[in-house]
């Protein structure tokens, strides 16, 4: 049986689609775990009434008081689940009818199973590859291709596993908390098996905190990477990390500067700055092209001339602000 992890947070505009699209699946040994984590809006009604209208399939509701985060929302999901595998949906997502069953398929050839995720999300959907990953590809995959993705959602995780070496998302990661996921799950299997089927219907949401104003949330991007670099990684996958680190440490003050707030700049920008201070900026200025050339040429401005970097980016988005 597979167990579906849904949280939900303001999500009424979406949840009878997303459930649709579940209720629609080819594979029908499921069960579906709902977790309402503070909404405001009407999605604990239409939770109930889902479940009500449906009481052929074996549907559990959990509901926070207060907003706690999807990580601590998917933990509960997954302490409640009893399917053998675990997949998590969000719930302004959908997915298609063979999403399950191709996943299943997958899990018979890899440790892991991944499809592709289409729609509108990450700008644009995976990029076709379909094949069996052996464990030394595992990072390089993860993080320089667009095929595999760091996100949770189109993937298919074994539920003994992860009870049994105790991997839960930590709730103190509000940026990549799903990659850091995974990188801990990588370290107890040895194959992951794609598909290129796209299959993962992803909506990109502007009120994530990915696309929100800068916020302290955004600052927890700094934690990731030292939880990541902590893992036990050979020095080639160290290295990727090493690169990916400078890469949203510089997104990190883009968005900062983006937001133009004299506070902000003050709480945030010394300590940003320390960090870049410390990355592995001579290997990004080595490899860094990898990531596009716009953050490239970025980062050169920046190690040139910080203070001519700031003022640039200060000012491209105060005229597109005008525009």
């Amino acid at each position: 049986m597979i167990s579906i992890i849904i949280p939900c947070y303001n999500a009424e505009a979406y949840l009878e689609e997303c459930f649709k699209s579940i209720k629609a699946q080819t594979y029908k040994e499921l069960e579906v775990i709902f977790i309402d984590d503070g909404s405001s809006d009407s999605s604990w009604a239409l939770l109930e009434g889902i479940r009500q209208d449906n009481p052929e399939m074996a549907i559990t509701l959990y509901r926070n008081k207060q907003n706690q985060g999807v990580s601590v929302a998917r933990n509960i999901g997954i302490r409640a689940a009893s399917g053998d595998y675990l997949t998590f949906v969000d719930a302004d997502d959908h997915l298609a009818p063979q999403f399950l069953e191709r996943l299943l398929q997958g899990k018979k050839r890899g440790d892991m199973s991944i499809v592709g995720i289409g729609g509108a999300g990450f700008g644009k959907g995976s990029d076709p590859f379909q094949g069996l990953i052996t464990k030394e590809r595992f990072v390089y995959e993860f993080w320089l291709t667009k095929h595999l993705f760091g996100s949770c959602n189109n993937k298919l995780y074994s539920r003994k596993l992860i009870l049994r070496h105790d991997i839960f998302f930590d709730p103190s990661l509000k940026i990549m908390e799903d990659m850091f996921f995974n990188m801990l799950y990588c370290q107890y299997i040895d194959t992951i098996y794609v598909s290129e089927q796209k299959l993962y219907y992803y909506r990109r949401n502007e009120a994530s905190v990915m696309h929100q104003k800068f916020s302290e949330n955004n600052m927890t991007v700094i934690k990731t990477f030292h939880k990541l670099l902590a893992l036990p990684f050979t020095e080639a996958e160290q290295k990727i990390i090493e690169l990916h680190q400078v890469n949203s440490l510089l997104w990190l003050l883009r968005l900062l500067y983006k937001a133009d707030d004299k506070e902000a700049t003050k709480q945030y920008e010394e300590v940003i700055l320390q960090e870049l201070a410390t990355a592995n900026t001579r290997l990004f200025f080595k490899s860094g092209w990898q990531k596009g050339f716009s953050r490239y040429v970025t980062f050169l401005l920046y190690q040139l001339h910080p203070k001519c970097y700031k003022k640039v980016i200060t000012t491209y988005y105060k005229f597109k602000k005008r525009r």
